[in-house]
């Protein structure tokens, strides 16, 4: 049983892949700051989380975003390039990437249940395929078993004449090929699943009124019963159906297989579990009318999800079928006018079509969590790497900034410093007007690697010495 994954990309899903594009590139140039752009983004991204199959062509678009907003923002401003494309791509994991994850997962679910529901219903399908083969075949197959076996005693009676013979045989030889014609059909109807679903409850006809039905057509056939005590309940209508089933398929078997044979049909209901003894006493060589036929394996399924077992093989020159039915019915009592019909297994091929449905669902889910957390991580990587640059190039303690004196030599200062320096303040600093003819140095001040403090160093020099040095704070603590 196979079920669509859905995984592949479908070209008309080429307008959510733009889309989603989109939302990477709009949230770093217009989101900071715009609220309504910043809205626009993370709906564009969860809705084409939720339309957008293929993750390849997910992650290449939110990629090539990326990368573009990058690449912008080096074309427009070389320095401090770097630093403004990492909060970009922050803003993007935030904005965009966690809503397309979000919707992605939501898309999945849906997919999953569909999926399942898919296999459930295909299985119903077949179940109800079987319950329709096996009603064909214990039905038509007895009843034409039947008319093969009278058209039969009607070639052989010495009464009839030639014509009438020739009719008979004629009408047992149709039979016949209706019988096989029926088996292909069945079988066909089947398609190699398991009986999951009982035949219909026959319609009132009793066991002594089979047999006797039965001999009308010219079969020899005796019932011995032993009665349950007095005061024992009817067993429940399932193992009544099984029963009158049991003795229908024995002599639907005798008049196929064997015409001419007597047969016994023994039913011992005194007892727990109820019996059914079923054999075929060959008289005289007859032929075989028909071939092939389920019916014995579906009796024996019914049997075995009512508790019971099934036993048939041959007994020295017989053929003996053996039933045994516990009277307490492991299926619940269905009510008036409903079908005892067994509920209906799920066979293996539906478990492994399941199974292989949570399992492509899972690896699916792990395959998209994957982005967000791997991008989440290099993100993590990138910061880290970037403070421990700040703070071993960029970064001037507060206790080393407390030792510089204004007026003191640059070169006796030198050593308090760290290697690099940048030539500017951040974005965020606010910054009051550095003294005139003077070159400017600008340091974090930080205390080390967990020290995440925004806090500016300017150190000004002059003529070698230093003229001012000033502690700059971000712009809402000015």
């Amino acid at each position: 049983m196979r079920i669509r994954s859905g995984a592949r990309f479908r070209p008309q899903q080429a307008g959510w892949a733009v889309v989603l594009l989109l939302a990477a590139l709009v949230m770093p140039a217009l989101g900071q700051g715009n609220a309504l752009a910043a809205a626009l983004a993370v709906v564009a991204a969860y809705l084409a989380g939720r339309r957008l199959d293929s993750l390849a062509a997910s992650v290449s678009m939110l990629g090539a975003g990326i990368l573009v907003a990058g690449a912008l923002r080096l074309a427009a401003d070389p320095s401090g390039a770097a630093s403004r494309w990492l909060l970009d791509v922050l803003l993007v994991f935030a904005a965009v990437v966690l809503p397309w994850w979000w919707g992605r997962y939501r898309m999945l679910r849906t997919a999953h249940r569909r999926r399942e529901h898919e296999v459930v219903a295909a299985n119903a399908r077949l179940l109800e395929r079987t319950r329709i083969a096996q009603d064909m075949h214990d039905e038509l197959g007895h009843e034409l078993a039947l008319i093969a076996l009278g058209a039969g005693a009607l070639e052989v009676d010495a009464n009839s004449t030639e014509q009438g013979r020739r009719a008979a045989a004629d009408i047992r030889e149709r039979a016949a090929q209706a019988i096989d014609s029926l088996h292909a059909i069945v079988a066909m109807l089947r398609q190699d699943t398991s009986n999951g679903a009982a035949p219909l409850v026959p319609a009132g006809e009793s066991i002594q009124a089979l047999v006797a039905r039965v001999r009308t057509t010219g079969l020899q056939a005796d019932l011995e019963q032993v009665s349950a005590p007095p005061g024992t309940p009817d067993p429940p209508r399932a193992v009544q159906a099984a029963m009158h089933r049991v003795v229908q398929e024995g002599l639907t078997n005798a008049a196929r297989h064997a015409p001419g044979t007597e047969v016994h049909i023994g039913i011992d209901e005194g007892r727990d579990p109820v019996t059914i003894t079923i054999e075929n006493r060959r008289t005289s060589p007859a032929p075989v009318v028909g071939t092939g036929g389920s019916g014995l394996a579906g009796v024996a399924e019914r049997l075995r999800m009512l508790g019971g077992t099934l036993e048939a093989g041959m007994h020295g020159q017989d053929f003996r079928l053996v039933a045994r039915i516990p009277r307490a019915s492991l299926l619940p009592e269905p009510g008036p006018g409903t079908l005892a019909a067994a509920p209906a297994p799920v066979d293996g091929s539906v478990a492994t079509a399941l199974a292989d449905v949570r399992r492509t669902t899972r690896s699916r889910q792990w395959a998209t969590a994957l982005l967000p957390l791997g991008l989440a991580v290099l993100l993590a990587g990138i910061l880290v790497t970037v403070q421990v640059l700040t703070v071993v190039d960029n970064a001037l303690a507060p206790s080393a900034y407390a030792q510089l004196r204004v007026g003191q030599a640059r070169a006796e200062i030198v050593p308090l410093l760290p290697a690099g320096g940048l030539d500017g303040p951040t974005p965020m600093i606010a910054e009051t007007p550095a003294p005139g003819n003077t070159s400017c140095i600008y340091y974090q001040a930080r205390n080390g690697f967990l020290d995440f403090s925004t806090d500016m160093y300017r150190l000004c020099f002059g003529r070698g010495v230093l003229v001012s040095k000033d502690h700059l704070l971000p712009r809402n603590e000015g």
